[in-house]
């Protein structure tokens, strides 16, 4: 069968030249009628305005969607169960550059660099830490977490880990499942690499928030959709939370107005933890994941690279 593949997101000319070798057409956006729509099979990223269309169509050929993130939360998962379209994410093509503005985070104010980036006047700052006195969990073992697991051993930070099922996975101290977490150790840095599910909207709520006392820093670099940003104010308010970092939030663009521009003590970066210099843009190198599933689609054989469950949103 052939192939007719929506280039959402840019391909480089080799790039068309490799996939047209295999039998696959290349269009994009701006080129492809409304007629032909019907004829896509495969979609490299999601077009808002297109991707609706073409699943309206009772008549689509539509199997296959290579997102440009690791979330899918965005995406219409149920309509993609209802017409068995595969769905693969871009899980770990940014995990480096995220675990390390994770770590750049703990940095920022373990080392007080914080107190020092408004500060006028000669006073000496000396409440400060090594990352090793920072003992740190996880929320998450999939690519990005084990990133951020692995820079922290550099540090000799005790590193623990939280998954669905507590499974062990390299890099953690030890791991945990998310729905016992009676024997996790005392920590000092919660870091979230949630998913955006039914299962985690809100899961970091005031009275999770409240299992950790005396927190020096919380940092979300999942989904905004998992903290309730309240009860993560209100937690701030009172000091039981030192600090927080977030890269994500409930409604991006942050509102003017939103409380979360007004607080000393928490650092918002808007959504680009992702970003490089070298590859630039959120779908940077995302052609090489796509292309280690793609000789296995064409054989009609299943994906095994970062293929999304579409009826539980990872």
């Amino acid at each position: 069968m052939s192939q007719l593949l929506l280039a959402v997101q840019p391909l480089r000319d080799a790039d068309i030249t490799q996939l047209n070798e295999l039998g696959v057409t290349v269009t994009t956006p701006d080129a492809i009628s409304d007629d032909a729509l019907a004829n896509v099979t495969i979609s490299y990223g999601w077009s808002a305005t297109l991707g609706p269309k073409i699943l309206s169509m009772p008549n689509n050929q539509l199997k296959w969607i290579q997102t440009m993130s690791a979330g899918v939360d965005y995406m219409p998962l149920k309509e993609l169960a209802e017409q068995g379209i595969l769905l693969t994410n871009a899980s770990g093509l940014k995990s480096v550059p995220i675990a390390q503005s994770a770590i750049g985070y703990m940095m920022h104010f373990a080392r007080g660099l914080n107190v020092y980036q408004t500060r006028n006047h000669w006073e000496e700052f000396t409440d400060q830490y090594m990352l090793s006195e920072l003992p740190t969990v996880i929320f998450g073992t999939g690519h990005i977490g084990q990133q951020i697991a692995r820079y922290l051993s550099v540090f000799n930070t005790p590193v623990y880990g939280v998954n669905t099922s507590g499974r062990p996975v390299e890099g953690f101290d030890t791991t945990f499942s998310i729905n016992d977490l009676s024997s996790l150790p005392e920590v000092a840095v919660v870091i979230s690499v949630l998913p955006g599910t039914d299962a985690t909207k809100h899961f970091f709520n005031a009275e999770m928030l409240a299992q950790f006392q005396n927190l020096f820093l919380f940092v979300n670099v999942g989904r905004g959709s998992t903290v309730d940003q309240t009860a993560l104010l209100d937690a701030l308010a009172t000091k039981s939370i030192r600090y927080a970092a977030l890269d994500v939030t409930e409604i991006e663009p942050i509102p003017g107005d939103s409380p979360l521009w007004h607080h000393d003590n928490l650092l918002l970066t808007q959504h680009t933890t992702w970003a490089e210099h070298e590859s630039s843009g959120r779908a940077g190198n995302l052609f090489p994941l796509f292309m280690k599933n793609l000789p296995d689609f064409l054989a009609g054989k299943p994906l095994t690279t970062n293929f999304v469950d579409v009826t539980r949103g990872y």
